[in-house]
């Protein structure tokens, strides 16, 4: 990526369009003709182009017919820590070129001159290493034991005759003198205009004007931007790039950014609504190219780490705040309950809300009105505006709960799913790997993220290959079938889930009634209640007026699919309950498919008043754990018999006098507490 903050040196940089301003002050340089030390300066904020200005004077002065009389000094005093090597690197390189354009005879004298007048200004001792013909080390205190004992004035004189019939000018540019410490400014401008201030020298200063001015009053008892027009006798101003200039700059930049994610096949999210808004204010932030490249920085840098899990309009605004008011930045950090309402779920909390957090505002963080507009575009809460915020998996808002941490690091926080998380789940579950796709979501589910991607893969909403659609379903499915047999722990949350994603899934398949009539008659592998489960959700959703979640399948295989199912239902022994068959699908599942419970009931009859072994044993399947928790405990503090599901099977009437025939004596602990069970349900 381009660094506009890096000085341009050829027109053809030239994005501010500063090539016809540079023009004029070369030919204002070029026509100057008098003897006297000429100082100009060029004034202007940090970042705002001076350097890249005075790279396009140089280059014209360079490129002009007169550039033969011209010799050109670019020297930086802020790359050096001493004052003592800022004078003798000053006069090195003045010398180089004074003796390099020079015809005179009296060399030897010039530079016996140079030494003894440098050795008189310099702050301490100093080493003077011009040339390898002038060499040499004074100290303070011997400055003018020399055996001609001239004063310096004399010395300057001398020198200032030397260069006086010099043909040609010798432009010194002095540059970032507003990055000095305040005593080394000072001495910058005395240096140029009453040490060094000889004929045939013009002088182009670069600062920043009030940097400078305030830098100069500490040594001089008038403003220090009186000072300054004493010593500048010129005074240019950095031209203002148009602010349709800078905006045009910063989104070339960041269009970069954008167009290299892309490349690189990294998925971002940019609404083009809420980035308008940026574009209505964005002017009063960013008006250099500073500016520019301080925000580039730390998007180019931060955004591709997280990008996936970031909006970026508001990641560019939250940057722009760090950048603008870092206590802001932290405050928002901090404290994100001033800034937006979290997951309520009533109006009326949600206008409470609403309300402390527009108070708060106007109450306690006055500081930070002149920062509004931007917190209008990412916490809506401010404006009347909500530019159609809705916190979601897609937009994945500052503003939304689950995505907030992630403006705040370079990661996603340990409680959320990040995309590439995200995408590892999504390509195991698609694929024929039911294992692996197990581990991972297993993996997950440790950080209790399990729920984050059943919620993201059912808002991203990205298409999939009837392959994978196939792939998902029976993984889902498979994973449905262990929880309901508790064979994975409890790792993830009730199977319902997967069951409504495994019913999702289907909405996507192209040809469904084969693979549904395929599924159900011949696959073996998914658990049967699921499978019904799975056909009752079908029907359910067929037969409602308005539903845009319908399974796109024909009369005729619907009503196959049910025969299918009704059929098995009515297969289901008693032995299948036994084993572990939930009694509640007796109900629920039956009843849905209008299935005879004929078989089973038999079988039940035959079997619960065979003996007290059997009788208890039929109870104990059909124990219920109450949903009421106790307040105290946190558990489950009521069990009965689900009297409603054995109803179905046998009368309990039958039951009632079954039990008042059991001698109570001879039964176990166990079996006295099932027979209270029973008690805890009175009614069916």
């Amino acid at each position: 990526m381009h660094n506009n903050d890096l000085p341009k040196k050829s027109k053809e940089e030239d994005s501010l369009n500063f090539a016809p301003y540079a023009s004029r002050v070369a030919k204002g340089i070029l026509n100057y003709s008098q003897d006297e030390t000429f100082i100009l300066s060029i004034e202007g904020e940090w970042g705002s182009g001076k350097t890249t200005l005075i790279n396009f004077i140089k280059n014209e002065i360079k490129g002009s017919e007169k550039k033969d009389k011209y010799r050109i000094i670019h020297f930086n005093p802020w790359l050096i820590t001493d004052i003592n090597q800022v004078v003798k690197l000053f006069f090195d390189e003045l010398m180089k070129i004074i003796l390099s354009v020079t015809t005179k005879a009296k060399k030897d004298e010039f530079k016996k001159d140079v030494k003894k007048f440098i050795a008189a200004i310099a702050p301490d001792s100093v080493s003077i290493g011009i040339t390898d013909a002038i060499k040499a080390k004074y100290n303070i205190a011997k400055r003018f034991q020399d055996e001609d004992k001239d004063n310096l004035e004399k010395i300057k004189e001398r020198i200032n005759e030397y260069l006086k019939g010099l043909e040609k000018k010798i432009v010194i540019i002095i540059d970032d003198i507003d990055r000095l410490t305040d005593k080394e400014t000072e001495f910058i401008f005395r240096l140029t205009k009453g040490i060094a201030d000889f004929d045939n020298l013009i002088y182009i200063l670069l600062y920043d004007k009030g940097v400078v001015s305030k830098s100069l009053e500490k040594f001089k008892s008038e403003k220090g931007q009186k000072y300054l027009e004493k010593i500048v006798q010129y005074p240019l101003t950095i031209p203002k790039p148009h602010k349709t200039t800078i905006k045009r700059l910063l989104f070339k930049e960041l269009d970069e950014i954008l167009e290299k994610l892309e490349t690189e096949k990294v998925k971002y999210i940019f609404n083009k609504e809420t980035w308008s808004q940026v574009h209505l204010v964005i002017d009063k932030y960013i008006k250099t190219v500073r500016d520019i490249n301080q925000i580039v920085n730390i998007v180019s840098f931060e955004y591709p780490i997280i990008a996936e899990d970031v909006n970026f309009t508001d990641f560019f605004i939250i940057s722009l705040i760090k950048l603008k008011n870092h206590t802001l930045h932290e405050l928002i950090q901090d404290k994100p309950s001033d800034f937006f309402i979290g997951n309520y779920r009533t109006s009326e909390v949600i206008e409470k809300e609403k309300k402390r957090i527009i108070e708060n505002f106007n109450e306690n963080l006055k500081d930070f009105f002149e920062f509004k507009d931007l917190l209008e575009i990412i916490f809506p809460i401010y404006s009347k505006y909500d530019f159609g915020r809705k916190g979601s998996h897609t937009t994945k808002y500052i503003s939304n709960i689950n995505y907030f941490e992630n403006y705040f690091s370079f990661s996603t926080s340990d409680d959320k799913m990040s995309m590439k998380e995200y995408y590892i789940i999504r390509e195991k579950l698609l694929s024929l790997d039911f294992e692996a796709f197990k581990e991972a979501l297993q993996e997950v589910d440790k950080k209790q993220k399990s729920q984050y991607f059943l919620d993201m893969f059912y808002e991203l909403k990205e298409s999939i290959e009837k392959e994978g659609i196939e792939n998902a379903f029976y993984n889902t499915l498979k994973v449905c079938k262990l929880l309901k047999s508790e064979n994975v722990g409890s790792y993830f949350g009730a199977s319902v889930s997967y069951e409504h994603l495994g019913y999702s899934l289907l909405l996507e398949h192209k040809s469904v009634d084969n693979f549904l009539l395929d599924f159900y008659k011949n696959d073996d592998e998914i658990s049967f209640i699921i499978k019904a489960q799975l056909l009752k959700d079908i029907n359910e959703e067929i037969v409602k007026e308005y539903s845009d979640k319908k399974v796109i399948i024909s009369k005729a295989t619907l009503e196959e699919l049910n025969n299918v199912v009704r059929e098995k239902l009515e297969d289901i022994t008693l032995n299948k309950i036994l084993e572990g068959l939930h009694p509640s699908y007796i109900v629920y599942i039956y009843d849905s498919f209008k299935a005879s419970l004929e078989k089973l009931s038999n079988e039940l009859k035959d079997y619960i008043f065979k003996d007290t072994k059997s009788f208890f044993e039929i109870l104990k399947v059909f124990e219920r754990v109450s949903k009421v928790m106790s307040s105290n405990t946190g558990q489950y503090d009521k069990h009965s018999i689900a009297k409603d599901n054995l109803l179905n099977l046998i009368d309990l009437n039958e039951v009632e006098e079954y039990i008042k025939n059991l001698n109570i004596s001879t039964l176990s602990d166990e079996q006295n507490i099932l027979l209270t069970y029973w008690k805890n349900n009175e009614k069916w």
